[in-house]
């Protein structure tokens, strides 16, 4: 079966998918959520996306973006973000540096300032740009910052899932993250999370994600509409990728502060 790449975010962004296991192997939470987390097969990726942010009063704006990312290797990728409308937000500039065994790094360059910030640790549960989305949900979480239980079946869409409880393994965790808790739905047949809810310091349900629409690009399967919602305070933030490009022959210089600044 083909790998399946999914932005959550990316995941955004960037690549929660993953391949199918035997159908007779007796998998732990651990392994489900090991196997959602396996990159597709792709060497670099380039597209445009579009965020569209609700607010409780159905008050609308409309983000604008190019996003580049490129595989350093299996385990690690890189990410560049780059806004183009509206006027406010135009040529800010995120990159992400991820890292296997260490936090990722994370740039946002302000163009207002003309400088760039690192996002450090306990940055990582802000606000992405006034969106839904935390700086955390923009990368691919780090299998170990949490602890597994798998709570069973359920179907969502028709689709059957694992549901997996996904708890932060230190208090530093949490509070990086600003998640006490994850639960999160993944398919059997494809091992996507299509469906997860994020639970805040307090244990109460926060935000709730879903991922309705897949697309094969290239003989990848990527997550192509995403919809996050703060059940709080009553926002949403959607995301949809268009006009995605795999294998294009992205070079390693687009991927690092001087280019973040250069880009924008």
């Amino acid at each position: 079966m083909r790998r399946l790449l999914q932005f959550a975010v990316w995941a955004l962004i960037l690549g929660l998918g993953g391949s199918a296991l035997n159908a007779q192997e007796d998998v732990s939470a651990r392994q489900i959520m090991e196997r959602s987390l396996q990159s597709g097969d792709w060497k670099d990726m380039q597209g445009d996306l579009v965020m569209t942010l609700t607010n409780s009063r159905g008050q609308q704006r409309i983000r604008k973006l190019k996003f580049y990312s490129r595989k350093r290797n299996p385990d690690e990728s890189d990410m560049l973000m780059h806004f183009l409308e509206p006027a406010d937000v135009r040529d800010t500039g995120f990159l992400i540096i991820e890292h296997k065994d260490a936090d990722d790094d994370r740039y946002l360059y302000l163009p207002a300032l003309r400088r760039v910030n690192r996002i450090t640790a306990s940055g990582r549960g802000g606000n992405f740009m006034g969106s839904d989305f935390s700086y955390y949900d923009i990368g691919r979480p780090k299998l170990n910052d949490w602890k597994y239980r798998l709570l069973g079946e359920e179907a969502i869409e028709g689709h059957a899932c694992y549901k997996i409880e996904c708890l932060p393994v230190t208090p530093e965790v949490q509070r990086d993250t600003k998640y006490s808790k994850i639960i999160r739905w993944i398919r059997k047949d494809t091992y996507t999370t299509i469906h997860a809810e994020y639970y805040d310091k307090d244990g109460q349900l926060w935000k709730v994600l879903d991922i309705p629409e897949h697309k094969l690009i290239g003989g990848v399967w990527f997550a192509t509409h995403m919809i996050m919602r703060d059940v709080q305070i009553k926002n949403t933030s959607e995301i949809r990728f268009e006009n995605l490009q795999v294998n294009v022959g992205l070079g390693p210089e687009l991927f690092t502060e001087r280019y973040l600044r250069r880009a924008s």
